[in-house]
């Protein structure tokens, strides 16, 4: 028996109503990953559901590893036989098109196009469509995005785009951009959900699978969920009706990025016979700022209304600084720092916008404070890190030309624009694509023998015949590829061994050299080519189905909230976290200073004139007043720069929705 005796009334009732479904509202820092996990190791332990039946979601990897462990210390002993899934929408996008993509034409091997893979494959289709420069790729990019979370098609988006040049272009791209990916045997991170609901709409046996296998799930910041992770997880519930969604309205900030919090109404409809619980007991943080919490959001209407609590007995009054301009807003942090110079990783400043950092890195490099600013450039946005994935990606996936393209001339090799067109014109006598006749190529020029047995003794002859000039001129490329490739059909050949075989074989570390202005540079980026090669060694990586699962979990990481945490777990010390309040959102510090309380900047100016934006706003300073633990610092200048101009600043609106008895002004 799971005991039960370590969590508070609301949350023993959370756990124990295991059937049917339950609208979970957990305030800021009340517990609920401690109530989740709780959940379902009862469910397990107590209830005797198998593992094989819950699916738990979430939005992080960090989130779902930290669940994964956290359940397996409550109820290890009762998960040996069974497959527990805890992990990411996308995730479980990815892996149910895995198993079933063929049904809608996609084969199980495709790769997971990131951010940048996607802004490229429209900068191509646009250059070869030559659409006007006025057209910003990233702008046509987002559009899509857009269109395809609203769950508009291309070809729905083609027969509304007439009239307007921009819709004209998105509307050609959007076209072309969906038959590239198709070609490439490719998807995007929105496909991750747009085309899971497809296969669920379109196939009776693949969402009868999916309810007879997941009978109890669980949703986790439910108020982030956009309309289709809601669609998905509603419809697998529909028969069995075991749904937990847990989540805080006053906490949905995402509205920018598809997130609705009209989901928590859309879940009250479809399950009517829904329980509500409320978890209003805050673990976290002090009664002064519980208080000015819950009398800031309490201004939003039409909420469930909630009443944040603790039995913490510490209080200190917050303090709200009134400063001349941003350099004394950031000289007066400066100061306050000297009462936390000890501890200075459990500090933040947040701000609304990033441009508000400028002030507080340059006082803090002038006077030797040590930061991390967080939202900086990803470990696996960085030019090296993204060059080796490049080469792992085609190697894994044959049609992956995007790929490959990115790696055809790195290191340079004087594969320009005339031999890539070369190349192709040889592929398309042996009738292939330029990505698969490298592929082929690289395989019959590695081990003649070996591509015999995977392709064919008439075909690897055809090959030799047409291509044999190529493959000489640019054998070095053509073997390690082909090696690369082999290597991974041995099911117990590792990942990272290959890989760092690969970076020998390509001279990518002398390339590396080459391209690094200073030494410092040089040993940057050298020790980000370790850390890849460690990742994948860490984690075991063998084999191709190893590749793929390594690729499929690079593509799938969160880059900003999951990469402080991970640094504040390695106990880096010592240093000021300048931060973002949405990439503090799930984080709490000890020490918190709000920054730029200015209307216009908080709440932003674009909001100012939309009731339901203005809400937003709120909600996202209740978020950063909620991520102090016990000493709070809100901050506003009296003028700022803008542009080539100053000018005289108000206050924040929301600095007037504090009670007054919970402050001190200095």
């Amino acid at each position: 028996m799971i005991d039960l005796s370590v969590l508070n009334s609301e949350q023993r009732k959370a756990v124990e109503t295991s059937d049917g479904p339950l609208l979970l509202l957990a305030g800021a820092g009340s517990g609920k990953t401690r109530v989740i996990t709780y959940r379902i190791a009862h469910l397990i332990e107590d209830k005797n559901v198998s593992p094989e039946s819950i699916l738990a979601l979430t939005f992080t990897k960090k989130a779902a590893n930290e669940m994964k462990e956290r359940i397996f210390a409550l109820a290890g002993e009762h998960l040996s036989g069974g497959h527990l899934y805890v992990g990411t929408f996308h995730g479980f996008g990815a892996y149910t098109l895995r198993r079933y993509g063929d049904k809608i034409g996609l084969d199980s091997n495709f790769s997971i196009y990131d951010g940048d893979d996607q802004l490229g494959l429209v900068k191509a289709i646009m250059k070869e469509q030559d659409v006007d420069d006025i057209v910003k790729p990233q702008a046509v990019l987002q559009e899509i995005s857009n269109a395809k979370l609203k769950e508009i098609r291309e070809e729905e988006y083609f027969r509304n785009s007439f009239g307007d040049y921009f819709n004209e272009v998105v509307s050609r791209v959007y076209r072309q951009y969906q038959k590239r990916l198709k070609s490439l045997n490719a998807v995007d991170f929105n496909d991750l959900l747009s085309l899971v609901l497809q296969l669920i709409n379109q196939n009776t046996d693949v969402i009868e699978n999916l309810q007879n296998r997941y009978k109890y799930l669980l949703v986790d910041e439910y108020q982030d969920t956009n309309i289709q992770q809601y669609k998905i997880v509603a419809t697998i519930a529909k028969a069995n009706r075991n749904i937990c969604v847990v989540g805080d309205e006053d906490q949905s900030i995402y509205s920018w990025r598809g997130a609705s919090i009209e989901n928590i109404n859309l879940f009250r409809r479809d399950f009517p016979e829904h329980r509500t619980i409320k978890l209003e007991q805050n673990y976290r943080s002090t009664p002064i700022i519980l208080e000015a919490a819950n009398s800031v959001i309490a201004k939003n209407p039409n909420r469930i209304k909630k009443n944040l609590w603790t039995n913490i007995k510490e209080q200190f009054p917050i303090v709200v600084a009134k400063l001349e301009d941003p350099l004394g807003e950031a000289m007066f942090v400066l100061r306050m720092l000297e009462n936390y110079k000890d501890n200075l990783d459990d500090v933040a400043v947040l701000y609304r916008v990033n441009s508000l950092s400028r002030s507080f890195e340059e006082v803090f490099v002038k006077y030797g404070v040590p930061y991390q600013l967080v939202g900086g450039v990803g470990f696996y946005q960085r030019m090296e890190v993204k060059d080796l994935l490049a080469y792992l990606k085609f190697i894994n996936n044959p049609k992956d030309e995007v790929s490959l393209l990115r790696i055809i001339n790195i290191p340079a090799r004087g594969l320009g624009p005339k031999a890539i067109s070369d190349m192709r014109q040889i592929a398309t006598q042996l009738s292939l694509t330029l990505s698969d006749f490298v592929w082929h190529s690289s395989i019959v020029f590695a081990d003649e023998a070996f591509a015999q047995s995977i392709i064919s003794f008439s075909f690897v002859e055809k090959i030799k015949e047409i291509a044999g000039k190529t493959l000489e001129k640019h054998g070095k490329l053509f073997e390690a590829l082909g090696k690369a490739i082999i290597d991974t059909h041995d099911e117990n050949k590792p990942i990272s061994q290959i890989l760092r075989t690969l970076i020998e074989d390509i001279d990518y570390k002398i390339w590396i050299t080459r391209m690094s202005g200073t030494k410092e540079e040089q040993d940057s980026r050298e020790s980000n080519i370790s850390e890849l090669i460690n990742v994948i060694a860490q984690k075991k990586y063998k084999g191709r189905d190893g590749l793929q699962l390594f690729l499929e979990d690079v593509s799938l990481t969160e880059s900003v909230k999951d990469s402080i945490q991970s640094e504040r777990e390695t106990k880096i010390k010592g240093k000021v976290n300048l931060m973002t309040i949405h990439a503090a959102k799930g984080l709490e510090f000890n020490t918190v200073f709000l920054v730029g309380l200015e209307a216009g900047i908080f709440p932003h100016s674009r909001s100012v004139d939309d009731p339901v934006q203005l809400q937003e706003e709120r909600r996202l300073f209740y978020v950063a007043i909620t991520r102090a633990r016990r000493y709070l610092y809100l901050t506003h200048a009296l003028s700022r720069q803008f542009g080539s101009y100053s000018a005289n600043t108000t206050p924040s609106p929301y600095l007037e929705e504090i009670p007054k008895h919970l402050v001190t002004v200095v």
